[in-house]
């Protein structure tokens, strides 16, 4: 049984093991959700010692062996990600080895909805051994009984409670628009409930601080809205935005996002660092296009203007109503921000209860406390995928084992946000690559993920800007999950496996009529003449087995059976601290039915993109952790296409050798795949491209043509405009430099050496399609 991080033991939990015996009979477990498998066998022992007479010593061996704890690091409800259940395994036994098989739950409840039916994991105990197992939990359902099944050696032995049963991904839970918080408990997890959810206020000015964060259009209440009780007085009031922005720049363009539609009209003024009036120009000359959660209204500018420190929206005459601003962002040579204050002419909050859960404005952040101490917490980062941030002091940093560190780093690497309280500095095996000062801390980036860091310990010493910067980052993570595509079309435009198929209606309409012909008139006709209508006994039979095996025949042949596969990711390469994270898509269009399922590795999210709101229809699914992630039964069926969401964070030593060769640039390919295209900024933010470059080959670099203007977005602009399923990596051309950062490169690969092909039949590469883009970060690239 090969080792992996999952079934490292707590270093609290390594005690001596000692040959104590129960003194309790019975397997019922036990109000702290153990059971013993000596109890049960022991009370056997007894019958059968007492009606067969056979002496107690010669089963000995077999009696008292093994007991199991079930524990999880927090309590409550989670909404994506993998939810971890652990059970803490001993062998009591001196000199025998026992394999023990968990399954959960015990017992499933009906075969409706996408969920999962079983979750299963094999291990072998060595004598006097102590293990922690970690079964982990996709992003569906389990219904089932709540308990675990604990078999030894292939028998059932009893079961454990499992904490948590009902609690991931439920669907009946409030999770549509929640964000969690995971907590230790060395940080006052009321003052984080505070921080995140208190003083808030619907429909004020200050939702309109930060990036856009409205789930859908229409009246959200993380907008702002005026007030709109003065509908019905004789007057209608002219109603303003003012909207600061922390560093002032020179701006060319400003985009407003609205979630309710209005007509353009009012205007808009910039306004200077010493509070005079720049320009003034009128909403009618902006354009307006639908966006995912309301209309995107642009403005550009003919010329970058002076530095702009507040941008005012005055509305005129516009109806309260058709006015809800999420966001407004400013752009200029100089890159792009979102608001840091807001001022406005008045708000809708006397309106917020009727359109706010539990009367708390805006979508909640649920805070989950640790049920245990650091020390004790997971060492692999797929426990943390549940979480849209974790809360943590500087004194937990401390406490932490290596392996902790790593999974925690693994999760800010993967996209996840940390706060760290009362700390001074970062773990140096985090590796941030970028860095921003923020009042009375810094916000780092480490891979695709934030770190917050506050020198204070308390959470009530931070400033409403940050307080909203914090809100922002975390909301903006849960909606990150609940944007992803939930149907087979909406699956189908982002990893695209078998689009061209389509029903074969001419075909199938073609041979249902010569079938409907030869059975009945040509069949009836022909055995009249040869005076044997008694043959339609077996004519009518044999016609009908031939049809069949002509559509099967003719779907063989049309399709064949080998299975069609899309890859593709985007993948953040560090190659200072050779740690790849990835965001990425699989797809598999099967003609036959897998019998192997799909097996992942150990460090890959894989999120099903199907609905789980739904019980009564859907699939069950089957996950065995024994040998590696291993979807078993359920998860791809035959000519029903299946897209998988997938995060993957770990160790990588692909890279890209840059070296200097008599004054010119040259590369080598050590990422594994063939470079379709590579852009490069150098340190001075000089541009240089390569194409068609072989995997292992050398090239060297050619100057390219400097865009004029250059946004700087990073990994992040490139995540938000190309998506997972990297649809339009082929298409970057000269704009792949307004994402490039000092010492970075873009590569876009002919393969993904960062995404395994999940199928166990072995795939035929020409019927698989995969792509992957790679922002890669140069050594001595970190600030």
């Amino acid at each position: 049984m090969p080792e992996n991080p999952q079934q490292a033991c707590s270093s609290a939990r390594d005690r001596a093991l000692t040959n104590s015996r129960p003194d309790s009979l019975g397997a019922q477990p036990t109000d702290h959700g153990r059971f013993n498998v000596s109890t049960f066998q022991r009370f056997n022992v007894f019958l059968l010692s007492f009606f067969l007479s056979f002496p107690l010593a010669l089963l000995a061996d077999d009696v008292g062996d093994i007991s199991a704890d079930a524990s999880a690091i927090y309590t409550g409800n989670t909404y994506h990600g993998y939810a971890e259940i652990r059970v803490d395994l001993q062998n009591r036994s001196h000199d025998k080895a026992h394999t023990v098989t968990l399954v959960f739950p015990d017992t499933a409840f009906g075969d409706n909805g996408n969920s999962v039916r079983s979750l299963s994991r094999t291990v072998t105990l060595a004598p006097e051994s102590l293990q922690t197992v970690s079964l982990l939990r996709p992003p569906l359902p389990s219904r089932g009984d709540g308990s675990i099944r604990v078999e030894v050696d292939d028998g059932h032995e009893g079961k454990i409670p499992a904490p948590n049963a009902n609690s991931h991904c439920d669907y009946y839970s409030s999770g549509d628009q929640t964000a969690t918080v995971f907590t230790s408990r060395g940080v006052n997890d009321n003052a984080v409930e505070h921080l995140f959810n208190a003083n808030q206020s619907a429909f004020t000015a200050a939702m309109a601080v930060g990036p856009p964060d409205a789930p859908a259009p229409g009246m959200q209440p993380t907008t702002w809205m005026p007030d709109t009780t003065s509908m019905g007085r004789p007057y209608r009031p002219t109603n303003w935005l003012d909207l600061d922005y922390a560093t002032p720049q020179p701006v060319d363009k400003i985009v407003v996002y609205n979630t309710q539609a209005r007509r353009l009209q009012g205007s808009i003024t910039l306004i200077g660092v010493q509070g005079t009036n720049l320009a003034t120009f009128s909403m009618s000359s902006g354009k307006k296009s639908a966006g995912s959660a309301g209309w995107l209204e642009e403005y550009d500018l003919t010329a970058p203007s002076a530095p702009v420190k507040t941008v005012r929206l005055n509305f005129g005459a516009t109806i309260a109503y058709n006015i809800a601003i999420d966001a407004v962002q400013i752009s200029g040579p100089s890159g792009s921000q979102w608001a840091s204050d807001a001022r406005a002419s008045s708000d809708n909050s006397a309106q917020a209860s009727a359109y706010t859960r539990g009367g708390r404005s805006g979508d909640p952040v649920e805070s989950l406390r640790a049920e245990t101490a650091v020390t004790d917490w997971s060492a692999t980062w797929l426990a943390y995928s549940p979480f849209d941030a974790i809360v943590l002091a500087g004194t937990d940093l401390a406490s932490m084992s290596p392996a902790v560190l790593n999974a925690i780093g693994n999760f800010l690497q993967a996209g996840g946000n940390v706060v760290l309280f009362g700390a001074s500095d970062l773990p140096a095996a985090w590796h941030p690559w970028e860095s921003h000062k923020l009042d009375g801390g810094v916000q780092y980036r480490i891979g695709f993920g934030r770190c917050f860091l506050f020198g204070s310990e308390n959470p009530a010493s931070l400033d409403r800007h940050t307080i909203q910067t914090l809100r922002a980052t975390v909301r903006q993570s849960a909606l990150y999950w609940q944007s992803l595509p939930q149907d087979i079309n909406a699956g189908e435009a982002v990893l695209p496996v078998h689009g061209n198929a389509r029903a074969p209606a001419r075909s199938t309409v073609l041979i249902m009529l010569i079938f409907v012909v030869v059975i009945g008139p040509v069949n009836l006709i022909l055995l009249s003449r040869l005076k044997r209508r008694i043959w339609m006994l077996w004519t009518i039979p044999a016609i009908s087995f031939a049809t069949t095996m002509l559509v099967f025949v003719y779907s063989l042949l049309r399709e064949g059976i080998t299975p069609d596969t899309r890859i593709c990711g985007l993948t953040l390469l560090d190659q200072t601290s050779h740690h790849a994270a990835t965001f990425g898509g699989e797809s598999f269009y099967c003609p036959l039915t897998p019998g192997g399922g799909l097996k992942f590795d150990y460090e890959t999210e894989a999120t099903p993109l199907v609905s789980v709101d739904n019980y009564r229809s859907g699939s069950t699914r089957d996950v065995d952790w024994s040998q590696s992630q291993h979807f078993v039964h359920g998860w791809v069926s035959a000519r029903v296409p299946v897209y998988f969401h997938l995060r993957r964070s770990g160790t990588s030593r692909e890279r890209v050798e840059v070296s200097n060769a008599n004054g010119s640039l040259q590369i080598v390919n050590g990422l594994g795949a063939p470079i379709r295209s590579l852009w490069l900024a150098d340190a001075n933010m000089n541009f240089y491209e390569a194409n068609n470059v072989p995997a292992g080959q050398k090239t060297g670099l050619i100057t390219a043509k400097q865009s004029q203007a250059l946004e700087r977005s990073g990994p992040d602009g490139l995540k938000r405009d190309l998506g997972f399923g990297v649809a339009t990596a082929r298409d970057l051309g000269d704009g792949a430099q307004k994402y490039l950062l000092p010492n970075t490169y873009i590569a876009v690969l002919d393969g993904n050496p960062f995404v395994e092909n999940a199928l166990t039949s072995n795939p035929n590469p020409k019927r698989t399609k995969s792509v992957a883009v790679v922002f890669g970060i140069l050594e001595n690239s970190h600030q």
